[in-house]
């Protein structure tokens, strides 16, 4: 009776410290977290670019403030708010020095989305992810702008008009880990778009610019970055959960 009642207790105890454990570690559905990276932008190929004048990709950065909202275990709520720069580089071949012009555009977002987690099996830590979302966007220029590849002035770009606020959508792949405090972290590949047109080009050339053509950049880009989340329940003291 004694080594049945010893055993009880024994059990008793290892569920008890089991539930502190637990306790200890009990995570909320919120994240907050960052964003760290970069993005290539480009200004679209087409049949209107002259010849020996080509477009180039442009690298800029990406690092953002971030929130989730898990509504379950394989499904969360994104948003937060994004820093980016973009841009785009255009290369006159014909001239040996100073052959390009770059023009770089800083703005602030809003992005909400979802993200798609999957698990290789109910117990692993590591998943694949998809995400998809919209986005707001300002871009932080100049209304009206002229710009040289050189003090030769070969080649000029005069832009006007466009929008600086304007709607995307996104869509990307990830990879990551979450740890069994809730932390996470996560590598990926995002591609932002948008339909409309951030800002008209006029790119002219040759004696007098005698030879010209008109672009529309439209601030599409392709993100890669590396995220890092906290669950909001560590930030908790542990006797907290304690009753």
């Amino acid at each position: 009776m004694k080594n049945f009642i010893l055993f009880i207790a024994l059990i008793f105890i290892s569920l008890q410290a089991i539930g502190q454990a637990d306790n200890e570690n009990r995570l909320t559905p919120w994240h907050i977290g960052f964003k760290l990276g970069g993005n290539i932008s480009k200004l679209d190929p087409n049949d209107t670019f002259i010849p020996n004048i080509t477009p180039r990709n442009k690298m800029g950065i990406a690092f953002a403030g971030l929130v989730t909202y898990d509504l379950h275990k394989n499904v969360s709520i994104v948003s937060g708010l994004n820093i980016t720069t973009r841009g785009y580089r255009i290369v006159n071949d014909t001239v040996a020095i100073s052959n390009k012009i770059k023009q770089t555009y800083a703005a602030v977002q809003i992005p909400l989305g979802l993200s798609f987690r999957q698990y290789s099996s109910p117990h692993s830590s590591s998943f694949f992810a998809e995400e998809i979302g919209g986005v707001l966007n300002y871009s932080f220029r100049k209304d009206a702008n002229t710009l040289y590849n050189s003090e030769k002035q070969q080649v000029r770009i005069i832009e006007t008009g466009g929008n600086k606020f304007y709607p995307m959508i996104y869509g990307g792949l990830l990879m990551g880990r979450t740890s069994n405090k809730g932390k996470r972290t996560e590598y990926g590949v995002t591609y932002y778009h948008t339909f409309g047109t951030e800002i008209n080009l006029k790119v002219s050339s040759g004696e007098f610019y005698n030879k010209s053509f008109p672009l529309n950049y439209n601030g599409s880009n392709l993100q890669f970055t590396f995220r890092y989340y906290f669950n909001t329940g560590n930030f908790q003291k542990s006797n907290e959960y304690f009753y």
